[in-house]
């Protein structure tokens, strides 16, 4: 057998594993998984009407009380989205504060809420006389107050 020869079968055989190579390449990569699928994407997968959460302290004391018309979770960020949301914050020695607004964002934690779109804050008068209504497009408010 000539060197010419021996170099074609040579050149034959590393084409044909390399063939084979290339064509299993998609059976080496790991396979993807549908939960990684769906999770990536922005996507809800479950709302609730008519929400209510209520919050407590290690007392059992309320803390607040959040409601909407309809609450929307997102599982990729773990957020909610919030429907015509409506806050109620308890404190000790003082009248609840009342806030409503058109749409909502709560965190992934659950304890941050950021309201927007006719917003309204509403005091009710505490001991010194003081309370009223207050305006604004968007505010943040924080639910859960330091364990301390």
């Amino acid at each position: 057998m000539s060197w010419l020869e021996r170099i074609i079968i040579f050149s034959v055989v590393i084409a044909l594993v390399g063939f084979t190579v290339w064509m299993q390449s998609d059976l080496l990569e790991e396979p993807v998984n549908e939960e990684q699928i769906i999770t990536e994407s922005h996507d809800p997968d479950y709302y609730i009407e008519n929400f209510t959460a209520i919050g407590m302290d290690t007392d059992g004391n309320r803390q607040y009380l959040l409601e909407a018309e309809r609450m929307v979770h997102f599982p990729d960020d773990d957020t909610s989205l919030l429907d015509k949301p409506h806050v109620i914050q308890y404190g000790s020695g003082r009248t609840p504060t009342h806030i409503y607004s058109e749409t909502g964002w709560v965190s992934a934690n659950g304890d941050e809420v950021k309201l927007t779109g006719n917003v309204r804050v509403i005091r009710g008068r505490d001991g010194t006389g003081s309370g009223g209504v207050t305006t604004t497009d968007t505010l943040n408010i924080v639910l859960k107050e330091p364990i301390s």
